[in-house]
């Protein structure tokens, strides 16, 4: 019996989201549900990289172009801290889980 699928995970269509970046933390507006929220330096860098992505991600792809995009990232930056940021975003609406 084969494992089940990772999950691959997609932004709400970037032309809902509106992003703002000071002093490493985020503030995000979903236009689709009129919710603004707070995000730290990595929820802020995964939702850079799925708006960016025009593709799903899994876990360890997103983790990849984050250690790509910054080396010297913290190793509490990996897939288990990435998939908890995305379980976050599935509950404010700001991303999206399908299955491969």
């Amino acid at each position: 019996m084969q494992p089940p699928s990772p999950l691959r995970w997609r932004s709400v269509p970037a032309h809902a989201i509106a992003l703002r970046e000071w002093d490493g933390e985020c503030v995000v507006r979903n236009e689709a549900t009129g919710n603004s929220h707070l995000l730290g330096p990595l929820a802020g860098r995964v939702l850079g990289i799925l708006l960016g992505a025009g593709e799903s991600l899994g876990a360890d792809e997103i983790a990849a172009r984050l250690e790509a995009a910054a080396p010297d990232t913290e190793a509490s930056d990996g897939p288990g801290a990435i998939e908890a940021v995305l379980a976050e975003f599935r509950r404010l609406g700001l991303a999206e889980s399908e299955s491969t």
